[in-house]
């Protein structure tokens, strides 16, 4: 059988009664620490009374923090429905103003083909009179209608046919 140490020898009992020494100690120091204790029948009947105000005061809670809850995430859905309506809005200005850029730049091409220089002074009469008799006819594209305009100047011609 192995020794601890040679010099000394440990008693079996001393190593077996060592915690409980160690439990008195601190049963002392507890009884020193608490004074008195004083009995209150007032709190004593609000604790065993309470219970019930307890129990319902925590469901009240619980449940305002649900509304709450519910409240936040419509907030949440709103903002979210805003900004994807804003993003839509952004897109359709963008693809119509791209789309008007497209039917401006065609407009303006159609319009450089057509235009005709006259220097004659005698052809510019001609024109004129050409003009008056013939309508003006103007068409405006849009990216889901086409409108065509026809301006007629001269109302002389039909109050002479009658």
């Amino acid at each position: 059988m192995p020794k601890a140490n040679n010099n000394k020898k440990v008693k079996n009992t001393d190593i077996l009664t060592a915690g409980s020494k160690a439990y008195a100690k601190k049963r002392k120091r507890k009884q020193q620490t608490i004074e008195r204790v004083e009995f209150d029948p007032d709190s004593r009947k609000e604790y065993l009374t309470g219970f019930h105000k307890r129990k319902v005061e925590r469901k009240k809670k619980a449940q305002e923090n649900w509304q709450e809850r519910l409240r936040q995430e419509k907030i949440k859905d709103r903002a979210a429905i805003k900004a994807e309506r804003k993003r839509q809005m952004e897109q359709r200005l963008a693809d119509m103003q791209a789309a008007l850029k497209a039917g401006l730049s065609d407009d303006e091409n159609d319009d450089e083909e057509e235009e005709t220089v006259f220097t004659d002074s005698e052809d510019k009469e001609e024109e004129k009179e050409q003009e008056k008799k013939e309508p003006d006819v103007k068409e405006f594209k849009s990216s889901s209608a086409l409108t065509t305009v026809t301006v007629i100047e001269d109302m002389d011609d039909w109050n002479n046919n009658d």
